[in-house]
């Protein structure tokens, strides 16, 4: 990996978002990586090259945004400092490639970006490999007719959300009328229930081939957690699949990624898959880098494997490198031994965190020592990050990170301590 962390050496990489745990993943490899965030985090105690406007202009008040970051003078103060920068996000759109007016940008087009993760549209590009689904008017169909054509559980999907806001699990009337009064003008789609178990993997098109990485098992609608059957509250990169299974996985990673790289796509992207036991449906696509890339990235390096983050920015700054595709694809018959559960505020107003619980923890949840990320985890540990003092609706509070299995007491122990 030296020789590929060597060709970009030199060069100036500023990632930019709100959550500064957002940019993790190459900051001890990169002498060179910036981090420009909203937030006063735990995590910037560990870092030397950094900005936070929180940290260091407390009294600023200012929507939580990266647009609005990017615009306050302070911000651009810092990253006019920065000689010959590139530019990284977490999410692009069309207001931050509006705002950087022609700078070097890391990611996909938003273009793209919107494209591939507007649900109702890969259903249509992917029609072969998602669940049987239909296209609804909710101001006009009925929950009879939707039964009718594709059963009596279905999952209701609008084009766009995050962390499982737009996603409804229906499985009576009473359910699906909700739903109705509430977005009768939403555009939405109706895709037949599939029981079974949801994966999330990460891949990256090169310009010479497609990687496909390690998968993780998403835990998903733990009511203590979120207030969406669909959200997805953790990952577990223990997947105890058959190599057979992960084929089939393979296969259908392979058929996605060349659609998109003939579109033009290059870097990054997430899928999430559910397995019945036979058949993996597609259910939708991060054209991105997904939340799970900063701990994927660093389980990759733990294992002295090469991290798809650092392929993604070789692409996006035209490096000439040579890697064993096949030799990396082969990882993925590898399991991880790590588990993440993520925590949301699941009250409707802003709420102020009362302990902010950040470092190393046993089980008894006594602080052991500090650390921020999984190199700082022994046998038995838990790592807690809490992001930060106030907190809005169905937005991160902390994550707990574990190399063994994070018990359900422990998640409520958590939450009760910190708010």
């Amino acid at each position: 990996m030296k020789d590929l962390e060597g060709k970009i050496k030199n060069e100036n990489i500023i990632y930019v978002t709100t959550d500064p745990e957002r940019s993790l993943g190459l900051e001890k490899v990169l002498p060179n990586f910036y981090i420009v965030c909203m937030d006063n985090s735990y995590i910037l105690n560990f870092q030397k090259k950094y900005f936070s406007l929180k940290k260091d202009f407390p009294e600023i008040e200012i929507k939580r945004s990266s647009v609005k970051l990017l615009l306050n003078k302070n911000t651009q103060k810092y990253i006019n400092s920065i000689d010959k920068a590139n530019f990284m996000f977490f999410k692009i759109s069309k207001e931050i490639e509006n705002v950087m007016n022609g700078k070097n940008i890391l990611n996909t087009s938003s273009l793209l970006n919107k494209k591939y993760e507007n649900k109702i549209e890969i259903s249509k590009i992917f029609k072969d490999i998602v669940p049987q689904t239909i296209f609804i008017n909710l101001e006009k169909d009925s929950y009879e007719s939707i039964k009718n054509k594709i059963g009596d559980k279905f999952v209701i999907q609008f084009q766009r959300g995050q962390s499982g806001n737009s996603t409804f699990f229906i499985e009576n009337s009473d359910e699906y009328n909700k739903i109705k009064n509430i977005y009768p003008k939403r555009i939405s789609k109706a895709s037949k229930k599939i029981e079974g178990i949801y994966y999330t993997i990460n891949s990256v098109i090169t310009k010479n081939g497609i990687l496909i990485g390690n998968l993780s098992k998403q835990i998903t609608g733990i009511n203590v957690l979120t207030d969406f059957k669909g959200a997805s509250v953790g990952n577990e990169w223990i997947t105890n699949l058959e190599n057979k299974e992960k084929d089939k996985l393979i296969d259908k990673m392979n058929y996605i990624a060349n659609i998109m790289k003939k579109d033009g796509y290059i870097g990054m992207f997430g899928a999430d898959f559910v397995f019945d036991g036979e058949n993996f449906y597609l259910i939708e696509i991060n054209a991105r880098e997904n939340a799970s890339i900063p701990t994927f990235t660093k389980l990759q390096i733990e294992r002295e494997e090469i991290p798809f983050k650092l392929i993604h920015i070789l692409e996006f700054l035209k490096k000439d490198y040579k890697i064993d595709y096949k030799k990396i694809n082969e990882y993925i018959y590898d399991d991880y031994n790590f588990r993440q559960i993520i925590i949301r505020n699941k009250k409707t107003d802003e709420i102020k965190i009362k302990n902010l619980l950040n470092g190393i923890y046993n089980n008894n949840l006594e602080k052991i020592g500090d650390g921020y990320d999984l190199t700082y985890l022994r046998k038995n540990n838990l790592l807690i990050i809490t992001s930060q003092e106030k907190v809005g609706y169905n937005i991160e509070i902390s994550r707990i990170q574990s190399k063994e299995k994070i018990d359900i007491d422990i998640i409520k122990k958590v939450i009760s301590t910190i708010y």
